[in-house]
């Protein structure tokens, strides 16, 4: 059975959250290192070289995969785009993620998009500003979401949630992922794996919302062909990575109407530059790539830690554990830990 004998931790941990981790990794020697304290980064260096298990609080990085033991390292958040790198998977390291801990937060987050385009509540706070009644026969004939077509890019724990949410309105659940096999609250998928055609999804959506991973497959896999194939009724809603989408092409397809609106967290370039045609665009609602977190979210980041530790020293299957197919190639190397 593997033992871990030395860990390092760098998350962002409340007192009592560091004790039952120290406890879960017994009788490991654990070193907690905040990541921005005084001297962290020679710190978190030093004991990575000695390191055969690393909790991060966020990518890793070179000073972390100089250590030689290393044999798992846990990054405890989701999108790990900048840590699924060649050398991992060729050392045979395994790699694992806290991918989850937010998914209800970030569900919540595409609703608040989905309604406020839907309501076109941009439209309606400049009216408020400007003391104006907007009242219209145009708004008044606007349809809400109930019994409309939402297509779900990518069926991880936030793409269910966001299917799961959408059926409270009675919505057609229509999905995208690699296999086909069945998923709770999802009426149809298209699998990529088996020729799916995503723009046949798309033409079929009122809603387009992206939660899937970065990687080198769906790199801009939404681009001036996609929005073409999208109903010009239609909502684009981003919760993935900014490069999942050509930018371009996205203002392009706004500005020619081509679709109706977006909802945008995430950005080619982040934070979104000060020029971007994006900011000044009516139909489009940006925030800045952050959701407000759920009340136990260190709770739920470190559940999948402890599963992880199981599955360690049992020889267990790991939760979110990465593969080669995860990675980025355009990724650089993150400059913090």
């Amino acid at each position: 059975m593997p033992e871990i004998k030395k860990a390092l931790v760098t998350a962002y941990l409340k007192p009592e959250n560091q004790e039952r981790l120290k406890a879960a990794l017994e009788p490991a020697e654990v070193t907690f290192c905040i990541p921005y304290g005084p001297d962290a980064k020679e710190k978190i260096a030093q004991a990575a070289q000695e390191a055969d298990v690393c909790i991060l609080n966020g990518d890793l990085n070179d000073s972390i995969l100089a250590g030689n033991n290393i044999k798992w390292i846990h990054c405890c958040h989701a999108g790990l785009d900048r840590s699924a790198r060649p050398e991992v998977f060729e050392r045979g390291i395994i790699l694992t993620s806290s991918s989850g801990r937010s998914a209800p937060a970030l569900a919540e987050h595409v609703l608040m998009f989905l309604l406020s385009l839907t309501y076109d509540l941009p439209m309606l706070l400049q009216a408020q500003t400007q003391h104006k009644w907007a009242s219209t026969r145009e708004y008044a004939t606007k349809t809400g979401l109930h019994g409309k077509t939402i297509g779900v890019i990518g069926l991880g724990k936030t793409g269910r949630e966001v299917a799961r949410m959408a059926k409270t309105f009675d919505m057609t659940v229509l999905g995208w992922r690699r296999s086909n096999s069945p998923v709770e609250y999802v009426d149809e998928i298209y699998a990529s794996e088996e020729d799916g055609d995503l723009n046949a999804l798309l033409a079929r959506c009122d809603y387009v919302v992206l939660c899937i991973e970065l990687n080198d497959q769906t790199f801009h896999m939404i681009g001036a062909e996609q929005f073409r194939a999208m109903k010009s009724s239609a909502f684009f809603v981003n919760m993935g990575r900014g490069k999942l989408v050509d930018e371009p092409a996205l203002i392009t397809a706004l500005q020619k109407k081509e679709i109706a609106g977006a909802g945008l967290d995430t950005f080619e370039t982040e934070p979104l530059p000060p020029d971007s045609a994006l900011w000044d665009m009516p139909n489009v609602i940006v925030t800045p790539h952050c959701t407000p977190a759920l009340p136990d979210r260190e709770e739920r980041m470190l559940s999948y830690v402890y599963q992880n530790i199981k599955a360690y020293r049992e020889n267990g299957e790991f939760v979110n554990r990465l593969s080669e197919k995860n990675i980025y190639s355009g990724a650089r190397s993150a400059e913090r830990i």
